[in-house]
């Protein structure tokens, strides 16, 4: 059922002036009515109110309409305009709330914000290392005064000298050799020194390894060291550190002895490097003095083998120490001097076209492992003994060469190689080009 509207009736809002007696009342009287002549009764109880979304028109009498520019009289109470709303009426509209726009405060200024543990230890370690170099610089100034700090002196390198006491040499021809040669300052006083203590007819031939200056009492306890005389068998291929451990292991010498007296030797005579420069062979030296008179054994010995090879042509292009370094990579490739010739062939042949000699015992020295295989990164990374990766010869020698060996290194054969291996039928093949060399490759390996 549609339900059929009704008029709005039209209410009345009947503002009445208060008695004039009250004239301390600011209150209004409000009463609806159905008419405006016509006062409504008042209801015998309160009844709920309710909500007409209908239009509703409050008519004000004609003489009860307030202006806005008169004044109220005195005495009368005062009438609510739009621009006055009355504060005891509900305002139908909810006011309008202006808020204010709240900016949070930036990272690191909030409250309970925790910083980063490294912020917080800043400061303690600071003061930390301020309060440690206070305490070092007073320890400093407290034990070295201002301008007494001590100096650091380098540590002195003495001169190492050579020399040989040969048979039929007299305590004066001995003292005036070290006296030349810088050991001692006065060779009056070393042959005083010889004769005052019964040393002048009981000194000992052999070769020497002297620093300089040496005391009197050093120069006679090492003159007239009485020691078994051994024979010494030093291997073709051997290094300095297998030399080294042969006679700490048989003549129960120091660890390090042979390598030092090496090193003196090469200071001695203005060596590059002294593996290479020592020849193998047997010799004969003093047990006591095994170290020293082995080096200075072995070096005399591979000059004496130069000099009977100095009328080689390669002399204007190498130097006698590269030749050396030849012959000692020739011994490390083969014991068989049958071959020594054809491999120096090789690597004259590898030097003069500006290939890399691609040498693995150049590795395996700078490895100091001749048994296992060479690993991979070895072989790969640059190094000055790596001949695969580096053109020209190592920086120094890599054994002991053999006179077999030294004298192919000075006179290589004629022969046009470019490449060897050896096969696993132990023998070495040969080959001029590298299609030949791989065919020996798939052949013998």
């Amino acid at each position: 059922m549609r339900d059929t509207s009704k008029d709005p009736k039209q209410l009345t809002l009947g503002l009445e002036d208060p008695p004039k007696t009250k004239k301390s009342s600011s209150s209004l009287k409000v009463r609806l009515t159905d008419d405006a002549k016509k006062p409504s009764a008042t209801p015998s109880r309160r009844t709920r109110p309710s909500v007409n979304t209908r239009s509703m028109t409050v008519r004000i009498p004609e003489g009860k309409r307030p202006t806005t520019q008169s004044k109220p009289k005195t005495g009368t109470k005062a009438v609510h305009t739009i621009e006055q709303p009355n504060s005891h009426l509900v305002q139908t509209h909810a006011p309008r709330v202006h808020r204010t726009v709240v900016v949070p405060p930036k990272i690191g200024k909030r409250k309970g914000y925790r910083p980063a543990p490294e912020k917080l230890m800043r400061i303690p370690l600071l003061t930390a290392s301020l309060v440690f170099c206070a305490l070092i610089i007073g320890w400093t100034l407290h034990f070295f005064p201002f301008g007494k700090l001590p100096t650091v002196q380098p540590p002195a390198t003495k001169e190492v000298v050579a020399f040989t006491v040969e048979r039929g040499m007299t305590a004066r021809s001995v003292s005036l050799l070290l006296q030349r040669l810088g050991v001692v300052e006065d060779a009056q006083a070393l042959l005083a020194y010889f004769v005052e203590h019964d040393l002048a007819t009981v000194l000992k031939t052999g070769s020497y390894l002297m620093t300089k200056p040496t005391t009197f009492e050093e120069i006679g306890r090492m003159l007239t060291s009485d020691g078994v005389e051994v024979q010494v068998t030093v291997g073709a291929g051997f290094t300095l550190e297998t030399v080294d451990a042969y006679l700490s292991n048989r003549l129960l010498i120091s660890p390090g002895a042979f390598k030092h007296a090496a090193g003196q030797l090469v200071q001695a005579y203005q060596l590059g490097f002294a593996e290479g420069w020592l020849l193998a062979g047997t010799y004969t030296v003093n047990r006591i003095r095994s170290a020293d008179e082995l080096a200075l054994s072995m070096f005399k010995a591979m000059l004496q083998q130069v000099q009977r090879n100095l009328d080689s042509p390669l002399l204007d292009t190498y130097s006698v120490q590269d030749l050396l370094i030849i012959a000692s990579m020739i011994q490390a490739e083969t014991q068989n001097e049958a071959e020594m010739p054809d491999i120096s062939a090789v690597i004259h042949n590898r030097l003069a076209q500006g290939e890399p000699l691609g040498i693995d015992a150049t590795t395996r020295y700078e490895l100091n492992d001749w048994t296992n295989p060479i690993p991979k990164e070895a072989l790969e990374s640059k190094t000055p003994y790596n001949t695969r990766r580096k053109t020209g010869l190592p920086p120094t020698g890599i054994s002991c060469p053999s006179q077999a060996a030294v004298n192919a290194a000075f006179h290589p054969s004629d022969a046009q190689y470019l490449y060897y291996l050896h096969g696993l039928d132990k023998q070495i093949h040969f080959a001029r080009t590298y299609e030949e060399h791989q065919q020996n490759i798939k052949a013998y390996r």
